[in-house]
């Protein structure tokens, strides 16, 4: 069941679908922060008022929802690139190393970034942390004052974050960690490890469905029946990536054409259903499968993304907390009366203020740890048998 791939994987592709899962949920989360939503804004400007414009502004909204999907497809490429890096370096210590390495600096500036913008907005507390502002965002600032307490910076630093902050992206990352703990034991039975996860993954929808009272909510809970599947389907893309693309349903000239649809299909389940993980957050992961084996196939390369992608991490750990500094700036400094942001067009170009800026962090921090283990992959110290250079 170890099957390694007849043809050597081009990784800047992957990095590319990367770049692309990053750039959608950072401008997801600049629309959703920099706009006052779109349920306010119907409050404000009711139907029989629209003009073109109003028509406009709310047609664009729904295509920026699936920040979510967009996590799934980071699952999906991290199953992918573990199974290739654990094909050629299977052994765990030098495996947990390297994860350590790569991750962990990044994840240290990107914490410290947010720490740092709790500091800067205590300087206008009557704006930020009176209370008189119940927004979803000044609830989620409010709250970030608990970051600076001992005990939750301790929480953070073992990747277990108060996620009702302005640290809410970092909820994806616990679960990233224990498939990698998990993954070096994952690949010695991948046959039972599809099972198994398909079986958790069946049963987490039936308890979610017919016993909701028995739902913990907690992360080892939500790993095991909902988030490792989707590292599982990442995992078995390797492994099988030469018979599935003689899928025809997966590999065929309309291949695009379908994966617009599953995204526009993602779009009206969010738009419809509360909890939509069981669907919508399936089709995310079937559209990732398809994009993968199909961009691999063709070689189709898109160089913009392929550029965000390599600092796609720092741009997912680093862009809320620069949202949230533009906020505060808008707010502080062009005196814009809180706690709406009514124009639709602020969002725009802080996507690339976020953008900028990740990429200057990037250099500071995630491009050394790979130039360091680039390193150590040269003097053969941690990958004696890396004929391929892992993702």
């Amino acid at each position: 069941m170890n099957n390694k791939p007849s043809s050597k994987i081009d990784f800047t592709i992957i990095d590319s679908l990367r770049g692309l899962a990053s750039l959608y949920v950072c401008i997801a989360h600049c629309r959703g922060v920099l706009w006052i939503g779109g349920n306010d804004y119907i409050k404000l400007h009711p139907y029989n008022t629209w003009h073109i414009k109003d028509w406009l502004i709310m047609s664009v909204v729904p295509l920026t929802k699936l920040s979510g999907e967009a996590v799934i497809f980071f699952f999906v490429l991290s199953g992918f690139s573990i199974a290739h890096s654990l094909t050629y370096q299977p052994k765990f210590k030098p495996f947990i190393y390297k994860r350590f390495i790569r991750l962990y600096p990044p994840y240290l500036l990107g914490f410290s970034l947010a720490l740092i913008t709790v500091l800067i907005l205590k300087t206008s507390p009557d704006i930020f942390f009176s209370g008189q502002y119940h927004t979803l965002l000044f609830e989620k600032i409010r709250n970030s004052l608990i970051l600076l307490k001992p005990e939750n910076i301790i929480r953070t630093l073992l990747y277990d974050p108060r996620l009702d902050t302005i640290i809410t992206p970092y909820w994806s990352l616990a679960y990233e960690i224990i498939f990698y703990l998990g993954a070096i034991f994952f690949v010695r039975k991948l046959r039972s490890y599809y099972v198994i996860s398909s079986i958790l993954f069946i049963a987490g929808y039936f308890i979610q469905t017919l016993f909701p009272v028995y739902l913990t909510g907690s992360v080892l809970y939500n790993f095991l029946f909902q988030y490792n599947f989707y590292f599982m389907i990442g995992m078995y893309v390797y492994h099988n990536i030469d018979r599935i693309t003689n899928w025809k349903l997966i590999v065929n000239k309309n291949w695009w054409i379908v994966c617009f649809l599953l995204y526009f299909l993602m779009i009206g389940l969010e738009s419809t259903i509360e909890e939509r993980y069981n669907i919508s957050f399936l089709l995310a992961g079937v559209t990732c499968t398809i994009m993968i084996v199909n961009m691999l196939n063709k070689r189709i390369f898109i160089k913009p993304l392929i550029q965000i992608g390599k600092f796609s991490y720092t741009l997912y750990l680093v862009h809320f907390s620069v949202l949230i500094l533009i906020a505060y700036c808008l707010f502080t400094f062009a005196h814009i009366p809180p706690p709406y942001l009514y124009s639709f067009f602020y969002w725009i170009p802080a996507v690339f203020v976020c953008l900028g800026v990740s990429y200057l962090f990037y250099l500071l921090v995630e491009k050394r740890t790979k130039e360091y283990l680039d390193t150590l992959r040269g003097k053969k110290i941690l990958f004696k048998n890396d004929i391929h250079k892992p993702a």
